[in-house]
């Protein structure tokens, strides 16, 4: 397998970016797992749960015999030392503590015994088995660094890959930057409750994954046609070469619905930015970020970029999602006329057919997107065309991935940006972007608090959302969510694709799955002809 970029991090609890969470995602697990078939929370390290007290208290107990990497035992203390001194620890830049929160509080963890795991929420806490899932970490490895203080550099991508120390179904064997990541099968692991290995195979069943560090699409399709690879995440572009060889190449192209992906634009309305005032007085009106959401040509993005394969995103729940998505928000049309009278309305003018702002400055912008991202540069060649249209000059620059999550995470040297995010199944799992306090509230990060009203009631909403337990009524919570995100438009959604994935037949125990996944279980997949089931 390619992924795109080098890890920033192994450690999980610092992890925000995909380059680093797909690969600890075969290093670590959490208490429960979500099934990628229907959604639901299955056992992981705990092999079962009792709810109680009105949802308010879960007792988790934990597998027997569960080992770590290097062969010490698992237990409660574990757990606990993961919430109380790493997760909730103020001093460790973590991105999931917004999520591990009812009302602004904490979770209580205690345990009781070695294999007892209590957790109470202050009140009823709608998706606390889904959070469960958080990554326990290694309390004998880690303590340490937790009382020197210097966690945040606990585990970095220079560190000798025999210290990390995890549960999943691998270990990370090496890692060399810009070429590779190399996992093998973990001796000690103990697969979860219920998951059945496939037929004449341990679990995992593959001994070896290699990712490579490739820069492009195009290397990637590349290294799978040549067959270097065995499993490749497909675009839309690459069908027209891909399909007329699967034959003869031996691999299948599993076709699904569309993504979880949601890609969007979104600007810097952050305050504290190094960037002119009145920059970021465009990007906070409204009526601006209205009038770019109608000037953009959704339909020729799928044509162009997608190959048909793909539709127009509405809002920031995936229409896969059907628990949650609001089915009466509708994605804004290619209107060029409506967005000009939305940028004069907003205090804009024209000048011979250029827009200028109320000081007389040229409406211009520097639009960031990653270059790993062919379809991304391209949709972002698409944008630039369509606000020339209305007046709007954008200078495209491109950068690597790890570059970009710096200038707009931490320097915020940043006005525009097309980037994009994994859609999840809950709402919570976007608390982190749309609530004020996220980590990952892009167009303005750490704010001490709302400082617009919508944001405020977003923020209600999610702590709402959180603690109604009734699947109605947090329908109609996240209802209005997404009417608010249709309406203030801090994220402009765009597109997104169909999930396309090629597997060579030298790969078994692989089948699609709705909610984007290709197989039930990474430790499921076998290789052909080395163990075959029988």
């Amino acid at each position: 397998m390619d992924v795109v970029s080098d890890p920033k991090t192994f450690n999980p609890a610092l992890a925000t970016e995909t380059t680093s969470t797909q690969i600890l995602g075969y290093l670590f697990r959490g208490l429960t797992r979500q099934s990628p078939v229907n959604g639901k929370i299955r056992p992981d390290l705990a092999k079962d749960w009792k709810v109680s007290d009105g949802g308010r208290k879960i007792v988790f107990h934990l597998q027997k015999g569960l080992l770590w990497s290097d062969g010490a035992p698992l237990d409660a203390r574990d757990v606990t030392f993961t919430f109380r001194h790493v997760y909730y620890n103020p001093a460790v830049a973590t991105a999931v503590r917004s999520e591990l929160m009812v009302d602004g509080k904490p979770f209580s963890v205690e345990r009781r015994g070695r294999l007892t795991v209590i957790v109470k929420t202050v009140r009823p806490f709608a998706p606390l088995l889904e959070t469960m899932g958080v990554e326990i970490l290694p309390r004998h490895v880690l303590e340490p660094w937790i009382q020197r203080g210097n966690f945040n550099q606990a585990w970095s991508v220079r560190e000798p890959p025999s210290h990390i120390v995890g549960t999943g179904p691998f270990v990370l064997k090496e890692y060399l930057p810009g070429q590779l990541v190399v996992l093998t099968a973990n001796p000690h692991y103990r697969p979860p409750v219920g998951l059945e290995p496939s037929p004449g195979c341990p679990m995992p069943c593959l001994a070896r994954l290699v990712l490579r560090i490739v820069p492009n699409d195009t290397s990637s399709l590349i290294r799978f046609m040549t067959g270097k690879t065995d499993l490749y995440g497909v675009s839309p572009q690459q069908m027209a070469i891909l399909k007329p060889v699967q034959k003869e190449d031996a691999f299948d192209l599993m076709v699904r619905g569309p993504s979880l992906t949601e890609s969007f634009v979104t600007f810097n309305e952050n305050p504290r930015a190094p960037l002119p005032a009145w920059k970021i007085r465009w990007f906070r009106n409204r009526l601006f970020r209205k009038g770019i959401a109608l000037s953009i040509d959704k339909q020729a993005m799928i044509n162009i970029v997608l190959n048909g394969m793909g539709e127009a995103i509405p809002g920031p729940v995936p229409r896969a999602v059907k628990a949650f998505f609001n089915e009466k928000i509708r994605p804004f049309p290619l209107d060029p006329q409506k967005a000009r009278t939305c940028f004069v309305r907003g205090g804009f003018r024209y000048v011979h057919g250029r827009l200028f702002d109320d000081q007389g400055h040229r409406v211009l912008i520097v639009l960031l997107t990653n270059t790993e991202s062919i379809e991304r540069i391209q949709m972002a060649q698409i944008l630039q065309a369509n606000l020339k249209d209305v007046g709007i000059k954008i200078r495209i620059v491109p950068l690597q991935f790890n570059m970009l999550a710096t200038m707009v995470m931490t320097s915020y040297q940043w006005e525009m940006l097309l980037f994009g995010l994994t859609g999840v199944v809950d709402p919570h799992g976007d608390s982190s972007v749309w609530k004020s306090s996220g980590f990952l509230h892009l167009w303005n990060p750490r704010e001490p608090k709302p400082d617009q009203p919508w944001e405020a009631e977003v923020d209600s909403l999610f702590d709402r959302g959180d603690t109604t337990l009734d699947l109605n009524a947090r329908k109609k919570i996240y209802d209005r969510w997404q009417e608010i995100a249709h309406r203030e438009l801090p994220l402009i959604d765009l597109v997104t694709p169909d999930q396309i994935t090629a597997v060579r037949k030298t790969l078994g125990g692989i089948r699609p799955t709705p909610l984007g996944g290709v197989v039930p279980h990474i430790t499921q997949v076998y290789q052909q002809g080395v163990l075959t089931p029988t």
